[in-house]
């Protein structure tokens, strides 16, 4: 089964009593423990990472309490906001870039990601998008890992209108047909129109290029109806999502739960998501704003406050955002044949989301190799 939807989103196979051999990055097989095995261990997969930025440079903690006073619209009227990340990103060397972004990668290995989808979009002009795609591909060689790299347009930098933006861009989509996975947009207030996304994603599918879509995060624009004609693969955010647009969804929808938890939005329509069996992922949105370095913290809070159950969760964050990448056949779940990408957990997976404030991974193995070694990262 590639995903699961509806009903199935809780179901969860548990095996007792169980080795799993690994040779080289694949699973061999699955038989009957041997004497000599600890049956006190519990193993999930490993975690498949939808939606990240995780590739940028600098950072901005000095916003969260000046959010509070000012409010986000004056952040970004300074300069703040996502334009100091723009400043940052365009400013830093392909080095720096490296160097940073890697680090936060090697984190999030360690707790418990194995495949991760990347996305461009910080840039004064597209030659940065080019840049963060050429720190994809090192990151991707360097840590022997997965990525699927996402080309984004993701906000209007100045100096640009929307139409000259959005013609660069797809004469970019061109250009860099052979790097790129994916294109995605930002359909939002501030962001793009849903005219310029139905443009680009258009073009994307002329090409043979995936697509994904950032959409009703902060309002809603009404463009599922129109949008949803283009065979995207994942529709990110949606928050603001209406329940009559429902039916017109008929692909991958992305939850997002720290992004909503700081936009103090209630994610309840991700409840008639479940109820109408629509196939859901969950990522970190890892980026400048939600510097959140572990998907497994993301899933604890979301069993919280979210209306999704810890095994539905789990789900979310493995076979189904593993789909969502096109990667099923090689990975997202333990069965003889898929990628060795597994969290070795020091206790029962169900202590996740319940107990907080202690580590609960004992290992990360990711192709085969473990990555909770103090060294792991560095000399790569």
């Amino acid at each position: 089964m590639e995903y699961l939807a509806g009903y199935e989103l809780g179901r969860v196979e548990i095996s007792r009593g169980m080795d799993i051999e690994i040779e080289g990055s694949i699973i061999k097989s699955i038989k009957r423990s041997s004497e000599e095995s600890n049956p006190d261990k519990w193993v999930i997969p490993a975690f498949t990472d939808p939606h990240t930025h995780s590739i940028f440079c600098g950072k901005r903690e000095n916003e969260i309490d000046r959010r509070k006073e000012v409010g986000y619209q004056k952040i970004l009227e300074e300069g703040g906001g996502i334009y100091k990340s723009i400043a940052d990103t365009s400013s830093c060397s392909e080095e720096q870039m490296l160097v940073q972004s890697k680090k936060r990668i090697v984190s999030m290995m360690k707790n418990g990601t194995a495949i991760f989808e990347i996305k461009t979009g910080y840039g004064k002009d597209l030659s940065v998008d080019k840049r963060m795609l050429a720190v994809m591909e090192k990151v991707e060689k360097d840590l022997g890992i997965s990525v699927k790299k996402t080309l984004l347009a993701h906000v209007i930098p100045g100096g640009y209108s929307e139409a000259d933006y959005v013609n660069e861009f797809t004469g970019l989509m061109e250009e860099e047909r052979a790097r790129i996975d994916f294109v995605d947009v930002f359909v939002d207030t501030g962001a793009f129109s849903v005219a310029s996304a139905k443009k680009i994603f258009t073009k994307a599918n002329e090409m043979g290029v995936g697509t994904r879509v950032h959409m009703n995060e902060i309002a809603n624009l009404n463009g599922i109806s129109e949008l949803s004609k283009l065979g995207i693969r994942s529709w990110d955010h949606m928050i603001e999502t209406r329940e009559e647009e429902i039916a017109l969804i008929n692909a991958v929808i992305t939850f997002l739960p720290l992004t909503s938890l700081f936009l103090g939005k209630n994610p309840r329509i991700f409840k008639r998501f479940l109820e109408s069996n629509k196939i859901i992922a969950i990522g970190s949105d890892l980026s400048p704003n939600s510097y959140v370095l572990s998907l497994l913290f993301v899933l604890s809070l979301a069993r919280q406050t979210s209306p999704f159950t810890l095994s539905q969760l789990i789900n979310m964050a493995t076979i189904n955002s593993t789909y969502s990448l096109g990667l099923s056949q090689s990975a997202g779940t333990i069965h003889p044949g898929k990628k060795a990408n597994l969290i070795v957990l020091s206790d029962s997976y169900e202590n996740i989301g319940y107990i907080f404030g202690e580590d609960p991974i004992e290992e990360v193995i990711v192709n085969g190799k473990g990555v909770r070694d103090k060294s792991y990262g560095t000399d790569h």
